[in-house]
């Protein structure tokens, strides 16, 4: 549907068929393709586990894993009375909810993760939970926190009016948008496919 002049530039760090996509939007525009691929990632990712209010770097870009980051995010897990040297044997009980990295966190990990980032200016973030009541849940941990200033209050306010404004009478007061819209007006956004997908438009293009 684009105009014959517009040219398109495609990113994308999971497309398998590069060949086979650029050859198909080639013979669909008449227009030569270029694949441009790399087999690191250009922008390099740093690799962080969260774990005695602080963040321990596990690995750096292409670099190699960090031993010592991911043995003191370990330590700063195990119980109080472990990491005092309680060499003591204690019957080992099975099941994963002794798991410290497998639970979601409590409320004040949350809390303190949120308040980290903000002071490192490491915001705004994207938490990923496969989970969509988890992922609800975490949000609601957050609603006593307000990140955005007054005039960004102000503008997400106007916003969300202009959205609710395009849904009828009765969707309009559905609990779920009542609550998105709440959250968004304090910086914090929830983005499943549970969600009315006007919904997830206006936390997309807030985000952005």
């Amino acid at each position: 549907m684009l105009p014959q002049y517009v040219n398109m530039i495609f990113l994308s760090a999971t497309t398998p068929n590069t060949v086979e996509f650029s050859d198909w939007i080639g013979r669909t525009k008449r227009k030569p393709v270029h694949v441009i691929r790399t087999n690191y990632r250009p922008v390099p990712l740093s690799h962080n586990l969260w774990a005695g209010l602080k963040l321990h770097k596990i690995m750096e870009g292409r670099g190699s894993f960090l031993d010592k980051g991911y043995k003191e995010a370990s330590s700063a897990l195990k119980p109080a009375k472990d990491q005092k040297g309680d060499q003591k044997r204690r019957p080992r009980s099975s099941g994963a909810k002794n798991l410290a990295w497998q639970v979601q966190g409590s409320k004040a990990n949350w809390m303190s993760l949120v308040r980290f980032l903000e002071r490192e200016t490491l915001t705004p973030t994207v938490v990923f939970s496969f989970s969509k009541k988890k992922c609800e849940e975490i949000a609601h941990m957050l609603r006593s926190l307000d990140l955005n200033s007054a005039a960004e209050r102000g503008l997400v306010q106007g916003f969300t009016l202009q959205t609710v404004a395009r849904l009828s009478p009765s969707d309009s007061t559905l609990p779920q948008v009542l609550t998105v819209c709440e959250m968004v007006k304090r910086g914090i956004g929830v983005h499943h496919g549970g969600l009315l997908p006007i919904l997830k438009e206006m936390v997309e293009i807030l985000f952005s």
